[in-house]
């Protein structure tokens, strides 16, 4: 086929390629509204040491994992929600609670997601108010001046709603666009019959010299 004939086939099929895309995009609005609504809030803390000390500063970004595992646990994020008054296990809480050292940044980034937003937000600064509790303790055991300390920088937030409706609509309709295309050209491939002079030309590799016209009864 020449870069014409599929032009051709896309005009002839164009129906099949609407259709296609209009159902994907349908079906993935639906889908979208089925999944439950989940809010994910994201609280922003600093670990900093209290003095220039380049010892120090190895130690903090050896420790921030340790941090992490500190609050990361099923007992404590059990406490954690007794606290807050919610009836939410500390399993559950594992699943939705992530808490991400970036030791370049100095930064501890704790992310909830939650069905309501006032929930997610809730959780974020729970868990985030534990995380200093647990490196004040430790401060408190060490001896010397030498401290690291954790400090909230940004208040939970909210930062995704999922599902994101409107984007996967938009795949949807991109999926079915592309789904649609090619459904046209198969149909194209699995269509032998002959309608027009040109397809003539094509199955027996001669020029049409004439045509019989159809005359109405």
């Amino acid at each position: 086929m020449q870069l014409r004939d599929y032009g051709l086939v896309l005009a002839k099929r164009w129906w099949v390629v609407v259709l296609t895309l209009v159902a994907a995009a349908v079906a993935a609005y639906g889908v979208s509204k089925l999944i439950p609504q989940t809010f994910r809030s994201q609280a922003v803390y600093l670990a900093l040491a209290n003095q220039a000390d380049n010892g120090l500063n190895i130690v903090l970004r050896n420790s921030m994992n340790s941090y992490r595992e500190l609050v990361m646990q099923p007992d404590v994020l059990d406490q954690i929600s007794q606290e807050i008054g919610l009836d939410i296990s500390g399993e559950r809480w594992m699943r939705d609670v992530n808490i991400q050292p970036r030791p370049d940044e100095q930064k501890i980034i704790i992310e909830v997601d939650a069905p309501t937003l006032d929930q997610s937000m809730a959780m974020a600064d729970a868990v985030g108010n534990r995380l200093v509790a647990e490196v004040n303790r430790i401060n408190a055991t060490l001896e010397g001046t030498a401290r690291i300390n954790v400090q909230r920088i940004q208040q939970a937030r909210l930062t995704a709603i999922q599902p994101n409706t409107r984007i996967n609509v938009l795949a949807g309709a991109l999926l079915g666009l592309m789904l649609g295309v090619l459904l046209a050209y198969v149909l194209e491939y699995l269509d032998d019959t002959l309608k027009s002079s040109s397809d003539v030309e094509r199955f027996v590799g001669l020029t049409t010299l004439g045509a019989i016209p159809t005359v109405e009864p």
